[in-house]
């Protein structure tokens, strides 16, 4: 799998991204439409399509990211779409769409996590049974309507995963 040169990009590491989909599998959710925001390199959606995932959207708003996101899509055979775009506007865009898994990735110094929940939850983006998967520096505890979702956290060095799992 390629990565982006240099330090703009944070992968997660092998053994997170294996945590990662343990967990979802052990879940029971392994199946259905993802979308990767602030995707880098693609191998979270990429991991989940050759879990037995239907459907990938990708999205990054570095050019160069999204270069090595195509690369990696040839590579593995997958299909899938992929936006150069922000967040932002990528949410927007979706709007009307259903994803069963959503990755959340975004740099740790933007702190926006919460942010980016309630613009999912107002667009409507996860499924009934739906789960969002945020990895984020273990020392930013975001908040969300517990009255709205399940949470599991798991640490990993400095990393949490924090799932987020429809009531």
């Amino acid at each position: 799998m390629y990565t982006l040169d240099g330090d703009l990009t944070r992968p997660t590491s092998d053994k997170v991204k294996e945590s990662v989909f343990n967990i979802l599998s052990s879940m029971g959710k392994t199946e259905g439409r993802v979308l990767d925001l602030f995707a880098g390199s693609g191998s979270l959606g990429l991991e989940a399509l050759s879990r037995g995932a239907s459907d990938a959207v990708f999205v990054d708003k570095n050019p160069k990211a999204v270069a090595v996101i195509k690369k990696n899509i040839l590579l593995t055979g997958a299909t899938a779409r992929v936006y150069n775009t922000d967040w932002k506007v990528a949410v927007r865009k979706s709007e009307g769409s259903k994803f069963d898994m959503i990755f959340i990735d975004p740099p740790y110094a933007l702190g926006i996590e919460e942010e980016i929940i309630k613009e999912i939850e107002n667009k409507q983006l996860l499924s009934e049974d739906g789960i969002m998967i945020i990895e984020h520096d273990s020392a930013n505890n975001f908040s969300y309507d517990e009255n709205k979702y399940v949470s599991d956290r798991r640490e990993y060095r400095g990393t949490t995963i924090t799932f987020l799992r429809k009531v």
